[in-house]
């Protein structure tokens, strides 16, 4: 149920305030951003660093199914609204870090989501600054 609604919140607020009439041109971002992940679960497979926990689906169908709504919706929204200023930059891409990571923290006390093999908090957080200054370097 978790993911459900963070699929929809995110659709939900890209339909709102997403750059809908260009996404054509956000195509190969959001693809990179697919495909990044799936490279990611691939090379950790075997020494899973998180997993989406659920009753219902299995992981990988949950991750799949956070690529293709949350991942694209993000994009539509982080691109277009990216500033020019050095500290509006930092500012857009903390609070891009800080809703991803307050998400995964939520999943985290809700037991929809688990670290294994010493990853953390603080590794998802730094991975998701890392992620964010690739993005706009896209």
């Amino acid at each position: 149920m978790y993911y459900i609604l963070l699929a929809v919140v995110s659709i939900a607020i890209c339909y709102k305030f997403g750059d809908w009439k260009n996404w054509k041109k956000y195509y190969p971002t959001i693809l990179f951003l697919i495909l990044s992940n799936v490279v990611c679960i691939f090379l950790t497979y075997n020494h899973t660093l998180w997993l989406y926990d659920t009753k219902i689906l299995n992981h990988s169908f949950c991750d799949l199914f956070i690529c293709i709504t949350v991942y694209p919706s993000t994009v539509m929204l982080f691109i277009p609204n990216f500033p020019k200023k050095m500290t509006k930059i930092i500012i857009h891409i903390s609070f891009y870090v800080v809703v991803f990571t307050i998400a995964e923290c939520i999943g985290l006390k809700l037991g929809y989501f688990s670290h294994f093999n010493g990853w953390n908090i603080w590794f998802s957080t730094i991975f998701n600054y890392i992620l964010f200054l690739v993005l706009s370097s896209l």
